[in-house]
């Protein structure tokens, strides 16, 4: 495009953005009325299904996972933008300023639960879709724009299904998380490791005449703690961590335990493999006579779809020259004269499958603010809100013209 083009273009957009700004909000505050806790988002889905149908999507439908998914155009080359619906659940009510599930604008910003983690994003690339079909832009491109479901509790699981079960393999994916209008590249992977130890039961009052598996535990949690000095590290993410955060065991106050059984979490590098953790942390519980398991995480779709898997969440990177990150910065540029800063996640997002296990191209970028997530402050600023709209408007134009090559 040249740049008497360009700025028409930008113009056309930034002007549409800005009209169609309360509509935009008042969907969001749809949304934040709505708990939609994982496992629960059936009716924020249905708001999201009506309002891809009011913006005029060429097609709306729910997937297998109870996904909500609305298409423009009908091209060649297939841009998902996903966002989440769920939302992670209040623990109690009466730390926040506001009630969670009554959207508040105060001091330019939209408060309620899930504003910035991920009603935001939701409300960001449905009105990003929308520009792009009130405009008539089109191009050798589909988009699809998602309300996912089940990030909180098994982020990337609903995003598997998509692909792996309804055969919807995106050539690029845009995660509309908490980027605070900046790019983000990667994240560090997690996983759960359950670690057991066994013993010999008997009733409490002759212990000597048992084996005390909490007993045998204890070297083992202590081996565990010490692995963290030789765990693997990475220029941008720095060390892998883990710690021991569950410990369990019969529930027989007067008896010697049978066993016991502890949760590992561990936070990982781009590259680590579900064989790979296991043997690092095999190779020192082993000896100490315990065992170690990656569990199958139990999940249930709201449509009731058991979608169970690996508690394993692989981190990804995408490289620095890669042209879907020039897209994003050439976007960005386009739009407002800077380029975007770029950066990586401390969090875990639907980038853990698309880009860690499927090997999909992923970028990161959204209104909201990493401090706010999961806060009693949950919000989302409406002036960027209006921003990343825009964004998501002209960037399936910049992605197929090559402006990123």
């Amino acid at each position: 495009m040249d740049s008497i083009k360009h700025s028409e273009l930008i113009a056309k957009i930034s002007t549409l953005a800005e009209a169609l700004a309360s509509q935009q909000q008042r969907f969001l505050a749809d949304l934040i009325r709505i708990r939609s806790y994982t496992g629960d988002e059936t009716a924020a889905v249905q708001r999201t299904l009506q309002e891809m149908r009011a913006i005029g999507c060429d097609e709306v439908w729910m997937d297998s996972a109870g996904n909500a998914l609305g298409r423009i155009g009908n091209g060649r080359r297939v841009i998902l933008y996903d966002a989440h619906l769920d939302t992670n659940e209040v623990a109690d009510a009466s730390e926040w300023p506001h009630p969670p599930l009554e959207p508040v604008i105060e001091n330019g910003a939209m408060w309620g639960l899930g504003a910035s983690d991920c009603k935001g994003g939701v409300a960001a690339i449905v009105y990003g879709a929308a520009i792009l079909k009130q405009l008539g832009l089109t191009g050798d491109f589909t988009l699809l724009v998602m309300g996912a479901t089940l990030e909180e509790d098994a982020e990337g699981f609903a995003l598997r299904s998509l692909v792996e079960r309804d055969g919807v393999r995106p050539d690029a994916v845009l995660l509309a998380e908490a980027t605070d209008l900046t790019l983000r590249r990667g994240q560090r992977g997690r996983c759960e490791i359950r670690v057991r130890t066994t013993g010999k039961a008997v009733h409490a009052s002759t212990p000597h005449l048992g084996e005390n598996a909490i007993l045998k535990m204890l070297p083992v949690i202590a081996a565990l703690e010490a692995m963290n000095a030789d765990l693997p590290t990475h220029p941008i993410f720095g060390k892998g961590t883990q710690v021991v955060s569950l410990i369990e065991g019969p529930h027989t106050p007067n008896s010697v335990p049978s066993w016991c059984e502890v949760t590992v979490d561990r936070r990982m590098m781009p590259g680590e493999t579900m064989a790979s953790v296991l043997a690092s942390v095999r190779a020192v519980v082993e000896p100490l006579g315990a065992t170690a398991t990656i569990p199958d995480q139990p999940v249930r779709t709201h449509t009731g779809l058991r979608l169970d898997g690996p508690s394993f969440y692989p981190g990804w990177l995408l490289e620095e020259t890669h042209p879907l990150l020039a897209v994003g910065q050439a976007t960005g540029q386009t739009l407002w004269g800077a380029p975007l800063p770029v950066d990586v996640w401390r969090f875990s997002t639907d980038g853990t499958y698309s880009a860690g296990a499927a090997g999909i191209p992923t970028l990161g970028f959204g209104p909201q603010e990493e401090r706010y997530v999961h806060a009693a402050d949950d919000q989302v600023d409406l002036a960027k809100l209006t921003k990343a709209a825009a964004f998501y408007a002209l960037f399936p134009l910049m992605f197929v013209n090559g402006e990123g090559d």
